[in-house]
């Protein structure tokens, strides 16, 4: 029995497991030490990339049935990935008012946005599909 369309749960699933392995791979080259400029190495954000990584992958098989238990791990990495990629994203409007006030040298540039922001913007027409999933659903 499913709780919603099969075909919008593919979608779903598809999706969420192409932000899953993004989030994973991304996750472990930060583990590992990062690369270069674009990647940072950061073990705590590698961490929390893993973390997220689990979570859309884990509700891959569900979305694809078109159960609601899919689209509960879903949406619990949406609002990770929204709390991780808002807080990276403050962060960058401070290092921008650092600059405006003259402690800093260096306007920060789109090229010093964390991963985790690309994932975050990514992630939003995710969310836009699954708000409007959940829109009628009783909690």
């Amino acid at each position: 029995m499913t709780d919603f369309s099969i075909k919008t749960g593919k979608r779903l699933a598809i999706y969420a497991s192409v932000l899953g392995v993004i989030s994973l791979a991304i996750g472990l080259v930060e583990i590992l030490g990062g690369w270069g400029e674009s990647i940072p190495g950061d073990l705590f954000g590698g961490f929390v990339l893993v973390v997220m990584a689990a979570t859309y992958l884990g509700g891959v098989r569900g979305a694809f049935q078109g159960r609601h238990e899919g689209l509960s791990f879903v949406m619990g990495g949406l609002f990770l990935t929204a709390v991780f990629g808002v807080l990276y994203l403050l962060m960058m409007g401070a290092d921008g008012l650092m600059y405006l006030l003259g402690e800093a040298e260096a306007l920060p540039a789109l090229t010093d946005a964390r991963p985790e922001i690309w994932i975050f913007i990514l992630s939003l027409p995710l969310a836009l599909k699954v708000r409007r999933l959940s829109a009628g659903m009783a909690w």
